[in-house]
């Protein structure tokens, strides 16, 4: 008798299990509701759908964002103590372009230079160098407007000392370049007169040499600017003036050795003595 009971038993609770179950109402509607509703941030969820009165962190959030998407005086915000936006953008736009165009032309020089140079490659380095010199004028004179009238102004780089080192090394690399600027246009002004002579391997050594030294200082002074503009090393301790005139002098100092450099210059001396 007990062993039929617990067959019976057992029988039942097996049809039981597989008999198929009508779902909760409840479930049925959160899935009308979740497939009608449009919900990318998939904001309604279980827990959601068991309390629904309960706040969702992600509802605030999106709820407080609203205001500042849809109110045109709070997105502007940020430009609000921007002086003259457009100006300082168009600056630092012209900065950028001067100094990928003063890249590109010493790569000119760099890849063109060499001894006994045809003269369409004598004309390609004197069209890099020209250009070399707009560019250079239109940096300065965009750094000019970035470090007075834009930006954070004189006031905050005059003591900081990264921006004179930044000067220190704009002089250096300005300086350097008179050595190439000085050949190329004499070698000019010599293939118009028709007393150009090949150039030799000792004046194109020295030219790549001047070439590789401004690459190298067009790699250093965005890194100075950088820091600078963050702030780094910023003190009030030192008179901006020292500062300034140490550039001044390291920026005349070299450009008169280059320049005498350029005009001293001898190919081969000591060929020329022997041939005497």
């Amino acid at each position: 008798m007990k062993r039929s009971i617990f067959i019976w038993s057992l029988l039942a609770s097996t049809s039981s299990a597989w008999t198929p179950h009508p779902k909760p109402r409840s479930s049925l509607r959160e899935k009308r509701l979740r497939e009608n509703t449009f919900d990318p941030l998939r904001l309604s969820d279980a827990s959601a759908a068991k309390s629904p009165n309960a706040v969702r962190p992600a509802a605030v959030v999106l709820a407080s964002a609203l205001p500042l998407i849809a109110t045109p005086s709070v997105a502007s915000a940020a430009t609000a103590f921007a002086p003259n936006a457009p100006g300082a953008a168009l600056a630092a736009y012209g900065h950028y372009i001067a100094l990928i165009g003063m890249l590109g032309c010493i790569m000119v020089e760099r890849l063109t230079i060499k001894p006994n140079m045809n003269d369409a490659e004598e004309d390609a380095i004197a069209a890099a160098d020209i250009g070399l010199g707009i560019f250079g004028v239109l940096i300065s004179y965009t750094g000019y407007l970035r470090a007075v009238e834009f930006e954070k102004g004189f006031a905050f780089y005059s003591h900081e000392p990264l921006f004179w080192i930044k000067v220190a090394f704009v002089g250096v690399f300005g300086a350097s370049s008179f050595f190439n600027t000085v050949i190329i246009i004499q070698r000019a002004l010599a293939k118009r007169e028709g007393k150009l002579q090949p150039m030799g391997e000792k004046l194109s050594k020295r030219m790549i040499q001047i070439c590789n030294a401004e690459l190298t200082a067009i790699a250093i002074i965005p890194l100075t600017a950088t820091f600078m503009a963050r702030g780094v090393g910023y003190s009030e301790d030192i008179p901006w003036q020292a500062e300034a005139a140490l550039a001044a002098l390291i920026f005349g100092g070299l450009s008169f050795k280059y320049v005498k450099e350029a005009l001293t210059f001898e190919e081969n001396p000591t060929l020329l003595e022997s041939s005497e």
